[in-house]
C-alpha cells in the first residue's frame, strides 16, 4: 500500500489560546491555556522530522541548550504515544511542562526551524508542543516512574532545590546514586518558585514535575544554608561528592540618587514577597516590602524577570510602567511578552534611562527621573550604545520603583571553603568544561556558573554536572582542566 504524502504547512502555525486581556489582567491563574488535543496532533504534522534536526544542534545562543530529541517526541505525538513522547523528553529534561512554558523558544529552538528558512514560514510551536505532552500524562493520573539504575551505594550532597541543582539530583538519582539536596529557603524549586509568576507557570505543573524527582528516592531537606547551618567541608566529609547550584539570585539595586527612598525594590524581593510571601535577606537586600496595590510602578528593565514583575504589577491593580536603556527589539525578553503587555495596559518607554529616584519630604517615591537614549554603532562591531539625548531629562510620576537590572554574587555556601578558585564576582566560572572546581569532589552549575541565565540552561548544567560526578564517583580520577 503506498504510503500517503503528507503536506507540511509552513505558514498555519497552532498557536496557544490565551485568555482575553481584560480577564487575564485581573487574575493570577495562567493566561495561556495550552494547545488541546486536537491542535496538539495538526501542529505535530507540520514538523517535517528532519533526520539533522537544526532545532536541538544547540550553537552558540540558538537551538536547544540541552539537545533534546525534538524530532523523535514530535512523532510520537503524531503516533499518538504520548508515554512515549514523555518518556524521551525525560531523557534529556526533567523539567518539560516548566520549560514549555517559560523558554526562549522564539530565539532558541523554534530559531531554527527548517520551516522559517522559506516563504516566511512559521516554526513548529515546539514549546507549545512541549508542555502538551507533559501536561497530557499529568492530567491522565498516570503513575509515572522514571528508569533507574540499581543502587551504587555513593552519596551524593546537591546544595540548592533550584533547576540547576534539582537536574543533577534527578539524573545522578537515575544513576542509583543516593543524593540529598540542601535547600536555604522554606519552598523548593528556585528561581521558578519564588521568581515566575503564577500567571505564566501553574504551580501544579512544577510541583508535579519535583515529585517525580523525589520519587527516585531524591531527599529534599528545606530551611539548610550551607555555609550557616552546616559547613561545606562538613558535607564533604558525609558525601563522596558536592554539587553546588545555588544560583547567584541576590537581587541589586542601579547606584542611582534615591534609590534607598520607601518603596523602592530590587525584582527578587517584590517577586519573593508576591508569590511566596517570603523574602529572606540572603537573597533580598529589602526584606520589609509593602506590596504596591492599585498604585503606579516602574519597573527597570528589558529582560524576562522585568517581565515578570510587569506582569505582577499589573495583577496588582496597578498602573505599570516599563522603563528600558535600549530599544524593545533589543531586550532579552520574548518580543510576543512585550504584546501581551500591551494587551494588558502597560506603558512601555524604550530607550528611556532611570537617572534618579525622587522623593517627598516623607521619604516616599513620587516619580522617575528619567533620560532619553539613542543607540549609537559600536565602531568595534559590538552591540550599539545607548548614549544620553541632551536635554531630555523628564519625570515618570509612580508611587514605588522595581528594579529588575541583574543579579549579584551569593557565596554563602562556598565562601570558607579554602583554597576554591572564585572569579572577581565571587561566582564559579572557574568549573572547568565537565563542572569541575579545582577542589577534588565539588561540582558546580547554573546561575552561579554563568552569573543569570535561563531555566533551561540551569537544567543543562545540572545534567551535564551529573554525568561528570557520576564519572567521578566510579572512578575517582580528577582531571581538573585537563579537559579544557
Amino acid at each position: 500500500m503506498e504510503k500517503k504524502k503528507v503536506v507540511y504547512r509552513r505558514h498555519d502555525r497552532n498557536q496557544i489560546p490565551l485568555l482575553p486581556p481584560e480577564i487575564r489582567k485581573n487574575t493570577f491563574k495562567e493566561y495561556a491555556l495550552g494547545l488541546g488535543h486536537t491542535a496538539a496532533k495538526d501542529e505535530s504534522f507540520r514538523c517535517i522530522l528532519c533526520k539533522k534536526p537544526p532545532c536541538q544542534e544547540h550553537q552558540g545562543k540558538y537551538g536547544c541548550p540541552v539537545y533534546g530529541d525534538i524530532n523523535l517526541w514530535i512523532e510520537q505525538i503524531q503516533n499518538n504515544n504520548l508515554v512515549e513522547a514523555l518518556r524521551i523528553l525525560r531523557a534529556k529534561n526533567p523539567f518539560p511542562s516548566v520549560c514549555g512554558r517559560v523558554c526562549p523558544q522564539d530565539r532558541l529552538c523554534e530559531s531554527t526551524c527548517v520551516l522559517t528558512f522559506k516563504d516566511n514560514g512559521q516554526a513548529v510551536n515546539i514549546g507549545g508542543l512541549e508542555r502538551f505532552v507533559g501536561d497530557s500524562i499529568r492530567m491522565s493520573g498516570i503513575d509515572w516512574k522514571d528508569p533507574q539504575e540499581p543502587p551504587t551505594g555513593k552519596k551524593v550532597a546537591v546544595v540548592g532545590a533550584g533547576p540547576a541543582g534539582l537536574s543533577a539530583a534527578y539524573f545522578l538519582a537515575k544513576k542509583g546514586h543516593s543524593v540529598v539536596v540542601f535547600e536555604a529557603l522554606p519552598f523548593v524549586g528556585g528561581v521558578m518558585r519564588y521568581g515566575i509568576p503564577k500567571a505564566r507557570l501553574d504551580r501544579e505543573v512544577l510541583d508535579w514535575e519535583i515529585s517525580l524527582i523525589e520519587k527516585l528516592g531524591v531527599e529534599i531537606k528545606t530551611g539548610i544554608k550551607v555555609g550557616k547551618d552546616i559547613s561545606l567541608n562538613e558535607l564533604r566529609k558525609q558525601f563522596d561528592a558536592v554539587f553546588l547550584g545555588v544560583g547567584s539570585g541576590r537581587g541589586k539595586k542601579m547606584g542611582i540618587p534615591g534609590e534607598d527612598l520607601k518603596g523602592v525594590y530590587t525584582a527578587i524581593s517584590f517577586l519573593m514577597k508576591v508569590n511566596v510571601d517570603y523574602v529572606d535577606d540572603m537573597l533580598a537586600p529589602d526584606v520589609d516590602i509593602e506590596v504596591p496595590r492599585n498604585k503606579r510602578v516602574a519597573v527597570i528593565g528589558g529582560g524576562f524577570t522585568a517581565a515578570d514583575c510587569m506582569y505582577t504589577s499589573i495583577r496588582l491593580g496597578n498602573e505599570t510602567h516599563l522603563i528600558y536603556r535600549r530599544t524593545r527589539e533589543t531586550s532579552s525578553a520574548r518580543q510576543e511578552e512585550w504584546d501581551h503587555l500591551m494587551e494588558e495596559g502597560a506603558f512601555l518607554h524604550w530607550l528611556t534611562q532611570p537617572v534618579e529616584v525622587v522623593g517627598n519630604e516623607k521619604g516616599e517615591v513620587i516619580g522617575l527621573k528619567c533620560v532619553k537614549m539613542e543607540l549609537v554603532p559600536d565602531e568595534k562591531g559590538g552591540r550599539p550604545k545607548p548614549v544620553e539625548i541632551p536635554g531630555s531629562e523628564h519625570i515618570i510620576e509612580c508611587d514605588a520603583v522595581i528594579m529588575a537590572v541583574g543579579q549579584a554574587d551569593n557565596p554563602l555556601a562556598y565562601k570558607d571553603l579554602e583554597n576554591l578558585r572564585i572569579d572577581k564576582w565571587n561566582n564559579l566560572s572557574t568549573v572547568d568544561k565537565k563542572f569541575r572546581t579545582n577542589v577534588e569532589g565539588i561540582f558546580a552549575g547554573g546561575d552561579v556558573v554563568n552569573g543569570g541565565d535561563t531555566v533551561v540552561v540551569a537544567i543543562r548544567h545540572g545534567r551535564d554536572a551529573a554525568e561528570s560526578i557520576h564519572e567521578y564517583l566510579m572512578t575517582k580520577e580528577w582531571k581538573y582542566g585537563e579537559d579544557e
